[in-house]
């Protein structure tokens, strides 16, 4: 009996870190992007920009091609998964386009400056 209780209490504290691992994972301040704590350098900045803008880089192509093998729709979609950590084109993008940003660059003319940087493998 108190091995079975044991065994139910230590089921419940894996199932609770696992939630917590899953929230911290997923649970940016606006739940669209992975945190931004789960990387480093570039990467972690990249996220943060996806995190802190979601709306700007939903309105921003990728020039990856991963909308053509992963479904992306836009940049933040690239944020979403481990994708942008792994893609050079993906995390240059955010960080250009958050810099641009934050010095009042309007986002028609972020899609513009990144289509020209990036359209053609940039």
């Amino acid at each position: 009996m108190v091995a079975a209780l044991v065994v139910v209490g230590l089921l419940g504290l894996a199932a609770a870190a696992v939630y917590q691992l899953h929230s911290f994972a997923v649970a940016a301040t606006n739940g669209l992007t992975l945190n931004p704590d789960l990387f480093e350098g570039e990467t972690h900045a990249a996220y943060l920009v996806a995190q802190r803008h979601p709306d700007l880089l939903a309105q921003l192509d990728c020039y990856c091609g991963c909308e053509r093998h992963e479904g992306h729709k836009s940049l933040l979609d690239c944020f979403r998964t481990n994708h942008g950590a792994t893609c050079a084109t993906c995390t240059g993008e955010a960080i250009t386009a958050g810099q641009l940003y934050e010095n009042g660059t309007p986002p028609e003319q972020i899609r513009a400056i990144l289509h020209q940087r990036y359209a053609n493998g940039g």
